[in-house]
């Protein structure tokens, strides 16, 4: 397997993703998309209190999609509208997103 955040669970026939480093990479590109420290960022705030505008949206699903390989809805973000949220949603279906 190529990405180092995605692990196999014990039975080996499920791929799973920890939220938690979810979390902190949806942190971290955030706040790469809209210039400002990731210290700053809470993850139970929502995207519209930091300005993310449906552009930003539109490039940071693709930038998830790319790292992780997976398949997300283009609403994401509309959707989910915290980063907690975001990461709950892919975290818990990962396995189906890579399909």
């Amino acid at each position: 397997m190529t990405n180092s955040a995605a692990t196999l669970d014990n039975n080996f026939n499920e791929v799973t993703i920890d939220k938690e480093v979810v979390t902190s990479k949806l942190k971290d590109m955030l706040a790469d998309q809209l210039k400002m420290d990731a210290e700053k960022i809470d993850v139970h705030q929502p995207f519209t209190s930091y300005g993310l505008d449906s552009i930003d949206a539109f490039t940071m699903t693709g930038d998830i999609e790319d790292w992780l390989s997976i398949e997300l809805p283009s609403a994401l973000f509309w959707d989910y509208t915290q980063i907690d949220e975001v990461a709950h949603y892919i975290s818990s279906n990962f396995a189906e997103l890579r399909s």
